[in-house]
């Protein structure tokens, strides 16, 4: 499921617009989706806010009901020739359109991070933009191949799928590990690239440097450039980012 559409089946989750069976699924599919929990959280928070701003208040209704009352009181009589007509404005409630000012507010949250123009930096300072497979072993070979070309040709989704069989069986192999993470990123699944990759910038491998860079490109996806700059700092002097990171910090 795609991020759009991920956040439109929150706000239908949460105004209530699932059919029953719909909605079963999407509980279950909330329970092994982290990413989908954030989105749930976010969308309540917009739509409280969005309530409080827009949604009449017991302060508002009490003072309608009492203008109501004295437009009864001084403004109409029936018995007088001078009758003057009193044109009340129409009051429209807003709740039919509540929910769908949340989901427009929810839906502007998810262009802010998703969007194309969001990852203009990630896209220009991207670095692992091919998948090498020269690591891998000979029990795997056909596999890791298979997600490389998946990988190299676009299609992280793929690629993903097979390197997570792949992690599962062997969460040591930090090249798996790395690609894995990198792919995760590319289809939006940042809260559990950033598990893979801090574990990976734990230890002692090779990818330690290039998984905190990738750290950081995660957070520039999401506009976040304090997380960004927090994890470029991590990258020392001598290493093969250092300098990519540098330009990147001055950018943020």
């Amino acid at each position: 499921m795609m991020n759009e559409e991920k956040l439109l089946a929150v706000a239908r989750y949460l105004e209530g617009d699932m059919e029953h069976r719909e909605k079963t699924e999407f509980e279950f599919s909330i329970q092994e989706d982290p990413e989908l929990q954030g989105m749930l959280a976010e969308y309540k928070n917009v739509h409280q806010t969005l309530k409080m701003r827009i949604a009449p208040s017991e302060a508002d209704a009490k003072v309608e009901a009492t203008l109501a009352s004295l437009n009864k009181e001084y403004f109409k009589d029936e018995t007088s020739l001078e009758t003057k007509t009193i044109t009340t404005p129409k009051i429209i409630s807003m709740k039919p359109y509540l929910k769908w000012i949340s989901v427009a507010a929810i839906l502007v949250i998810g262009l802010l991070v998703w969007a194309p123009w969001s990852a203009g930096l990630y896209e220009k300072y991207a670095i692992s933009k091919e998948m090498s497979v020269v690591e891998r072993g000979e029990d795997n070979k056909n596999s890791l191949e298979k997600a490389a070309d998946f990988y190299n040709s676009g299609d992280f989704i793929s690629a993903s799928d097979i390197l997570q069989k792949e992690y599962a069986d062997n969460p040591d192999n930090s090249m798996v590990a790395y690609y894995y993470g990198v792919s995760l990123i590319e289809t939006g699944k940042t809260v559990e690239a950033r598990t893979v990759l801090t574990k990976i910038y734990d230890g002692a491998s090779v990818f330690k440097y290039d998984a905190a860079y990738y750290m950081a490109l995660s957070y520039i996806k999401e506009k976040n450039n304090q997380e960004a700059i927090a994890w470029l700092e991590k990258i020392p002097s001598g290493t093969s980012n250092f300098d990519q990171a540098q330009e990147l910090i001055k950018k943020l």
